[in-house]
């Protein structure tokens, strides 16, 4: 009975002790990816940031709301930009996200069909429809009630959401062929950090620029003359659609300007240009056709000449992160402050 009791008493130990390592382990990775960013003093004063020296570089020209990540864009007229992304009606950008049984997500990289699905979202009632497929209607209230509450992880940051439901799940397993279910943030914390291989030349990357199921960020902003001049570099047809973007900008006076900006101006909402979008395989997806570019263009391309030195990955639009909540349309004057950037692309 002794040895019983000191054998617990020793078991207890060990997993008191292992778990006591592993908080401080947390806390000190945690600590650590916060102390590598190194961070410019932060304009408190609104108004102060109102009054800095503004400059015009062109208009809204598209506003857009994925609120599935890897589905088809919301192209709207007008959304509210608030401090988890973009909101059209009751549509918040990226609040769903597909994953597999065992919480693995999937997109449009793994299935391009994925970016086919086009998800509509009124008063509490998300509808997902498909080429050749009857629309599915899921009560989201419903799924808040149920609260069957599963982890995800997005590029290896745990983050969690509620299960929409079998329905959700077999009707998913019909358009892309794989068992896989629907999980919705809903008010769950939005704790994930926006992170970037190179965070500490990120100077206006902030700590509490949270997202919840998109990659980097709660915004991603393009510039029409970036695109344009990609086009004249790649034969096969590219659209803007093909990059996911928010904010689609116009009236640029060069291509890559959005390298150069340091806040950004929409209407009546600032915005802080918080580092270079990394781009991957998504790229070669068509938004239109759901069909990967057999050459794996733009990609092999951007690559060319849009790497950091070191980096695999090119970078083409920026993330923002965001300073005062507004509206963004379509036709708004966009004015931004300018800095040097701290990034620099040579040629592969």
């Amino acid at each position: 009975m002794e040895l019983s009791r000191n054998l617990t008493a020793v078991t207890l130990l060990v997993l008191g002790t292992s778990l006591g390592i592993y908080v401080l382990w947390q806390t000190w990775t945690s600590s650590k990816k916060k102390r590598t960013r190194k961070m410019i003093p932060q304009i408190q004063d609104l108004e102060q940031l109102k009054q800095m020296k503004w400059e015009c570089v062109g208009k809204v020209t598209k506003v857009f709301v994925y609120p599935v990540k890897s589905c088809k864009g919301l192209s709207v007229d007008s959304a509210s930009a608030e401090f988890r992304g973009l909101v059209y009606k009751a549509a918040r950008d990226r609040s769903f996200i597909i994953t597999t049984e065992k919480g693995t997500m999937i997109t449009g990289c793994m299935v391009p069909s994925t970016v086919l699905i086009q998800a509509t979202f009124e008063d509490s009632t998300l509808t997902l429809t498909f080429p050749g497929m009857e629309a599915l209607h899921v009560d989201t209230k419903e799924v808040e009630k149920n609260y069957m509450c599963l982890k995800t992880n997005i590029w290896g940051e745990d983050t969690y959401g509620l299960d929409c439901g079998r329905d959700v799940s077999l009707w998913l397993q019909k358009v892309l062929h794989r068992k896989c279910k629907l999980l919705y943030h809903a008010d769950l914390p939005a704790s994930r950090v926006s992170n970037h291989p190179l965070g500490s030349r990120c100077p206006l990357l902030r700590d509490d620029d949270h997202s919840l199921y998109a990659d980097s960020g709660g915004y991603m902003l393009m510039t029409a003359e970036s695109i344009a001049d990609l086009q004249t570099r790649v034969s096969s047809k590219i659209a803007a659609e093909d990059f996911r973007p928010n904010i689609l900008i116009e009236g640029t006076k060069k291509p890559y300007d959005e390298d150069e900006w340091q806040y950004v101006k929409i209407g009546n909402t600032i915005f802080r240009n918080t580092m270079p979008c990394s781009r991957c395989i998504f790229t070669t997806i068509s938004a239109e056709t759901g069909k990967k570019n057999p050459d794996m263009e733009p990609l092999c391309t951007l690559k060319t000449y849009r790497c950091e030195k070191g980096m695999d990955s090119p970078s083409f639009g920026i993330n923002l992160g965001l300073d005062l909540a507004g509206e963004v349309s379509v036709g708004d004057e966009v004015h931004i402050t300018r800095s040097k950037s701290s990034f620099e692309y040579v040629k592969g």
